[in-house]
């Protein structure tokens, strides 16, 4: 009798143990509002060496996109594989039917999402995850086996009103675990509006004068530094987790390249514009969209120093960019995306198929949707009932997928999750903050 309730005890344990992952690590880069155009011109010059090495090795495509084509919605459906209508955040904050926002409300937290993320899914699975600044994750969550360092909806952390950036006296529940927020503090330091990076930003992208007539300009290059030193500080964070330990699935988001895209799109090419576009404003600021790609390039390839040759590795942007408001010279943005343009994807390493950059009419691989569906597979985890997507495996050898079964989708996947409670502020006049920053990038209150 002893003998079979031991043996019995043994199947249990056995059958509740979470499997041990045993593929390559997995490394996702998001960069805001890539678009290949800019991208296409930049490679065949020669001047995205890292860019080009990871498309040689494995895919250059593209993903369909959602409306609308905010930061906080796509982002947010990108890492849960779920709608907005599921997943809670259809907008930076709650709007009216006019696109007001409405009185007393906060912009969407990860505490008001009702699904859980990629993240959660994997941790809860046994996989050891990190995310580095991805959008609507703080406060940060508890992950088993996790290590979070938060981005506020651009809220604050540091006079940082749009994208995510850093904050100078310390943002309560950055980090989980919390310990984790102690070895950062030296790199967020250093991020500070009037911290070492200004001096950096300056060789990159020049100085703006200080003098009649380059009033827009200014602001858009305050906007702009803010972006650099959010997204700069996050990529020497996310190199420093990596040397710590690559984890199974890691995850770090830029912004640099949206920032650019819409702030200086009519510099760059001032003959699609209605409006004159002063010449020695474009002589300075031309050239900052493709310096922002050169710098992002430059940073894929430290994260690619910090991770093994069999790591697989996925660039994704959750929309591309064009020239937009061509008539309206005082609109904020000079580039958008509200007709939902593809976004960038390029997936490289063991088992991928080495197509190369594919053509532009048959570029399209996916939607935004596939993509946690597609973590999920890779990380040998099944897909969710509820998620519309579907791996892209396809992308990947025949020998890969016959020795990777993709598993049934699961209906209880992610049932459990903690309820969605009201969105959370962190500090006194936050909110205030953060909708003024908007308004300056034109996304509320503007026409």
């Amino acid at each position: 009798m002893r003998g079979t309730l031991l043996l019995l005890i043994l199947l249990l344990t056995s059958a509740c143990s979470k499997p041990a992952y045993e593929g390559p690590p997995i490394l996702v880069i998001g960069m805001d509002g890539l678009e290949w155009s800019v991208m296409e011109k930049l490679l065949d010059q020669g001047e995205l060496p890292h860019f080009a090495k990871l498309i040689q090795k494995g895919v250059g495509a593209s993903i369909s996109t959602h409306q609308p084509t905010y930061s906080p919605v796509l982002w947010t459906t990108m890492a849960t594989g779920r709608e907005k209508e599921a997943h809670g955040v259809p907008h930076f904050l709650p709007v009216d039917q006019g696109g007001r926002p409405i009185p007393g409300g906060l912009p969407y937290t990860s505490n008001t999402r009702r699904v859980p993320a990629i993240w959660n899914l994997a941790g809860d699975a046994g996989r050891k995850v990190t995310s580095v600044a991805w959008w609507v994750s703080w406060p940060a969550e508890v992950v088993e086996q996790g290590r979070v360092v938060a981005s506020y909806a651009a809220q604050v952390q540091g006079n940082i009103l749009w994208k995510a950036g850093v904050w100078e006296e310390g943002l309560p529940q950055l980090t989980y675990p919390e310990s984790l927020q102690k070895s950062l503090t030296p790199l967020l330091a250093d991020g500070t509006p009037q911290g070492p990076l200004r001096a950096e930003y300056d060789a990159l992208f020049g100085t703006v004068p200080r003098k009649k007539g380059w009033a827009f300009p200014i602001q858009r290059d305050q906007l702009f530094r803010v972006s650099y030193h959010g997204d700069k500080t996050h990529y020497k964070i996310a190199r420093q987790l990596l040397q710590e330990e690559v984890s199974d699935l890691n995850m770090v988001y830029f912004g640099l390249s949206d920032v650019a895209g819409h702030f200086y799109w009519r510099y760059r090419e001032p003959g699609k514009f209605g409006y004159p576009v002063p010449l020695e404003h474009s002589k300075l600021m031309g050239g900052h969209i493709d310096q922002a790609y050169r710098v992002l390039d430059e940073w894929l390839g430290g994260l690619l120093e910090d991770v093994s040759e069999d790591t697989l590795v996925m660039v994704v942007s959750d929309h591309g960019m064009h020239a937009s408001n061509l008539t309206k010279p005082k609109h904020p943005q000079s580039g958008g995306h509200e007709d939902s343009p593809d976004g960038v994807f390029i997936l490289a390493g063991p088992g991928v198929q080495a197509q190369g950059l594919l053509t532009a009419d048959a570029r399209r691989v996916g939607d935004i949707l596939d993509l946690t569906p597609t973590w999920l597979d890779f990380l040998g985890l099944p897909i969710g009932t509820a998620m519309k997507g579907h791996s892209l495996r396809a992308l990947m050898t025949s020998a890969w997928q016959e020795s990777h079964a993709l598993l049934p989708r699961d209906a209880d996947l992610g049932e459990g999750f903690r309820a969605a409670t009201p969105a959370l502020e962190p500090s006194t006049n936050a909110n205030e903050q953060f909708l003024q920053g908007i308004k300056e990038m034109g996304y509320i209150g503007s026409d």
